[in-house]
């Protein structure tokens, strides 16, 4: 395992590739380390209930990309909870593909990680 100092800017750094796949509307790169049969559940203005299977996280997303085109994310912060469990605070823009108000709101995003893959992540919306 890494030092701590040394892990936390590995972490940064990847959730920051992550952040610039998402702005481009790569959502394979962002998904690249999810798990075959990862547990996801979508942040609750864009879907309710758990999402089964990494087929199923990229389906959800390209339709909601289809409905978004132009959808961003911003890092607010990053911590290690526990090893294997990163909590990210998150602002999330995504813009309608027919115009009209943009849909914006912040998470509070839990991804639990084992042998190096994504199993789950949650996201909720921040209080």
């Amino acid at each position: 395992m890494l030092p701590g100092p040394l892990r936390r800017r590995a972490l940064q750094a990847a959730f920051d590739r992550a952040r610039d796949a998402f702005d481009r509307g790569d959502i394979e790169a962002v998904t690249a380390l999810f798990a075959r049969d990862v547990e996801y559940v979508p942040p609750p203005p864009l879907g309710d209930g758990e999402i089964r299977g990494l087929p199923a996280v990229l389906e959800f997303w390209h339709g909601v990309l289809a409905r978004y085109p132009h959808s961003t994310i911003e890092n607010l912060a990053l911590r290690e909870a526990a090893p294997g469990r990163f909590v990210r605070t998150a602002r999330l823009r995504h813009v309608p593909a027919a115009g009209g108000e943009p849909l914006e709101y912040e998470i509070v995003q839990t991804t639990v990680l084992r042998g190096g893959r994504v199993v789950r992540q949650v996201n909720e919306l921040s209080r």
